[in-house]
C-alpha cells in the first residue's frame, strides 16, 4: 500500500491584494459625494429628486407591465394594479418636474427650524445670562439665513464629514496595503 501525503491548499495571496485595492473605491466614491454636497448641495439636492422620481416612474411601468400581463395570460383585470402604475407614473414625473421647488422648500424649512433653535437657544442665554448659549442661539439664527438665502449649509456641513471620512477611510487602506 502506498503512502499518501496529504497537502493543505494555501490561500492565494493576490485575492488578499485584490480585496484591498476594491476596498479604496468605496471611500473614493464617498470623498466625490462629499465633494459634490460642500461644492453645490442645491443641485445635490435635484439630483436626489431625479433619483427618487426615476425609482418611482419605473416601480409605475412595472406595475403596468404586471397589469397587461395579467390581462393577457389569466384575462383578469386588477384595476388597482393599473391605478397604482398611472398614479406612480404621474407621482415620479411630478417629482422630477418639482425638484427645484422641493430643493427650495426644503431648504426653506431646515431653514425656518435653524432659525426657531436658534431664537430658543438665544432667549435661554438671556434669560440665565450665558453668553456662550447666547452666541449659540446667534449662530444658529445665522445658519438658518444662510440656508434661506443662499445654500443649504447642513449638507454642505455634511459633504464636508464625509470628505474627512474619506479621506481618513482611504489612508487606513494605504496603511493596510504596505
Amino acid at each position: 500500500m502506498k503512502s499518501q501525503k496529504t497537502t493543505l491548499i494555501k490561500p492565494k495571496k493576490t485575492r488578499e491584494k485584490e480585496n484591498k485595492k476594491l476596498d479604496i473605491i468605496g471611500p473614493i466614491i464617498m470623498m466625490l459625494i462629499g465633494i459634490i454636497l460642500f461644492t453645490d448641495s442645491s443641485k445635490a439636492v435635484i439630483i436626489v429628486c431625479y433619483s427618487i422620481g426615476a425609482v418611482i416612474i419605473a416601480f409605475g411601468i412595472y406595475e403596468l407591465f404586471s397589469y397587461y400581463r395579467l390581462k393577457q395570460e389569466l384575462n383578469i383585470e386588477d384595476s388597482k394594479k393599473l391605478m397604482l402604475g398611472v398614479c406612480t407614473i404621474f407621482i415620479g414625473v411630478l417629482v422630477i418636474i418639482l425638484s427645484g421647488a422641493i430643493e427650495t422648500f426644503l431648504r426653506f424649512i431646515l431653514g425656518i427650524a435653524l432659525m426657531g433653535n436658534g431664537l430658543k437657544k438665544s432667549a435661554y442665554g438671556l434669560g440665565i445670562h450665558n453668553n456662550i448659549t447666547l452666541l449659540e442661539g446667534i449662530i444658529f439664527i445665522g445658519i438658518g439665513l444662510y440656508t434661506i438665502l443662499a445654500e443649504n449649509i447642513v449638507f454642505q456641513v455634511i459633504g464636508i464629514l464625509l470628505i474627512v471620512a474619506s479621506i481618513v477611510d482611504i489612508i487606513t487602506c494605504l496603511r493596510e496595503k504596505k
